[in-house]
């Protein structure tokens, strides 16, 4: 089952070689109420995205920065705990991530649009865009209605 979650990168993504890509680690959190105990408390998600194009690698070096708003899906998720200085603490880490929707300010406060990443590099070169055929002209060729009868010549029966 496939899993989607959307927010705000507390922290850039932490880069490391993986082989012959770069690997990004990126941690989300999603705040949530919590009924039983009326406080507000967080969810907390961890993953990581690889890449290996260069213009991919720059890309996420330039999108997965603090303050950006991502979209990441995955495939599974594994529930990991660890201790914390406040105790046991959980978070959930996303399996085979994909980036998504991405929304990155630019440093001096103004918002860059927004951009769409699919695991591929972007595309620079300009693609053709999709011309529909144009329609064909036919000449119109009034056609008799189905409860039309024929006239009868006079003297025949039908």
């Amino acid at each position: 089952m496939a899993h989607s979650i959307t927010g705000k990168l507390n922290k850039a993504a932490s880069e490391f070689q993986a082989g012959e890509s770069i690997g990004f680690g990126i941690r989300l959190g999603e705040q949530y109420y919590d009924r039983e105990t009326k406080q507000k408390s967080w969810t907390n998600y961890e993953g990581v995205i690889f890449a290996k194009a260069p213009q991919q690698i720059q890309y996420y070096r330039d999108v997965l920065t603090e303050g950006s708003v991502i979209e990441v899906s995955c495939k599974q998720l594994k529930i990991k705990q660890f201790n914390s200085q406040n105790g046991p603490s959980f978070s959930l880490e996303m399996i085979d991530c994909d980036l998504g929707y991405t929304h990155s300010s630019i440093p001096n406060g103004q918002a860059s649009a927004p951009q769409q990443s699919y695991q591929q590099a972007p595309q620079y070169a300009q693609q053709p865009q999709y011309q529909p055929p144009a329609p064909q002209q036919q000449a119109y060729t009034p056609q008799p209605a189905y409860n039309q009868q024929q006239p009868v010549p006079p003297g025949q029966r039908r």
